[in-house]
């Protein structure tokens, strides 16, 4: 996962829920589980060079849809 920690270190899960605790917005997705999946399309694309942005949002998306 070394490949989203430098790149996507500063990034923040995007959520469409306006409402928050003190952890953040409510029902957002997991930073781990985002993360994870991420990765996993990078894997699949055989670890080539590619953006990382464009990995994290396609997760963040697919994770949303699953809810």
């Amino acid at each position: 996962m070394d490949y989203f920690r430098g790149r996507l270190h500063s990034l923040r899960s995007h959520s469409h829920s306006t409402a928050e605790n003190e952890n953040g917005p409510v029902n957002a997705p997991k930073h781990a589980d985002i993360a994870s999946l991420a990765y996993s399309y990078w894997e699949a694309r055989g670890r080539q060079v590619g953006s990382a942005l464009e990995d994290w949002l396609r997760a963040e998306r697919e994770i949303e849809r699953r809810k």
